[in-house]
Formats: C-alpha cells, structure tokens, sequence
C-alpha cells in the first residue's frame, strides 16, 4: 500500500514540475521583454534587458544548487544506508524447521 502511494505521488511531481517550470519562465521572460511602445499609457518603466537575463540566471544557479544538493544528499544516504557492511541490509537467514514450531 505504501509502496503504491509512493509512486502516484512521485508520477504527480514528474508531471507537475515541467509545468510550473514553464510557468515560472514564462513570467519572468515576459517581464524581460514585454515592454511596450505605446505612448498613451502616459510614463513608462522601461527595464533593462541585460539586468533581467543576469537576474535569470542567477535565479536559475540558486535553484541549480538546491536541486544539486538535494540530489546529492539523496545519493550519500542511500549509499551509507545500503552498504554492504550495514547489517540491516543482508538477506535474512534461513531458520532450521525445528525452530519454526
């Protein structure tokens, strides 16, 4: 039961991730380049597109590291969890039938 609640949650996180990853781009390369040329709209803020690609990127490094962190920290548990030497992970040991009554 468990094992199966596990993989419908980790199949919603693979399908979820790319969208909200797209959503998250899609916002922030809008407000990089949707500046506009109409002059009716009275003052406008004109931002500065070489400052918002720098900010993207860093936006980008900050959840790369995190990312990278968290994989790695997954990695380093399951190889000192499933070592060899850990006695949890050996295979059980086969009972005499006299010791199964």
């Amino acid at each position: 039961m468990m094992a199966s609640n596990l993989i419908n949650w980790r199949a919603v996180i693979f399908a979820m991730l790319p969208i909200v990853a797209i959503a998250i781009l899609t916002i922030t390369i809008t407000a990089a380049y949707g500046q506009t040329t109409a002059v009716a709209n009275g003052p406008q803020n004109y931002l500065i597109r070489r400052v918002e690609i720098w900010a993207l990127f860093y936006r980008g490094m900050v959840a790369a590291f995190i990312i990278g962190a968290l994989v790695q920290g997954a990695t380093v548990y399951c190889a000192w969890r499933f070592r060899e030497s850990n006695r949890k992970t050996w295979p059980p040991t086969s009972k005499s039938s006299e010791d199964m009554r």
